[in-house]
């Protein structure tokens, strides 16, 4: 495993923190608790850098850099 282009690990992040995100919205406080709704600036955050780096590595593997 080259950790240097695996991409996979980030897009699964990018997927857990996705849903989180969905979660956070969809439901209400009520629904997924006051801490979710905190954390919802960190999961766009999470989501985004995950997203990004997994789009640089798979771009890295193609070798359309």
């Amino acid at each position: 495993m080259n950790l240097e282009e695996d991409y996979k690990p980030f897009v699964y992040g990018g997927i857990l923190f996705l849903l989180l995100m969905t979660a956070t919205v969809l439901g209400s406080i009520d629904t997924v608790g006051i801490w979710m709704d905190a954390m919802y600036p960190i999961f766009v955050l999470f989501a985004t850098a995950s997203f990004a780096i997994a789009w640089i590595r798979w771009k890295k593997t193609n070798g359309n850099s």
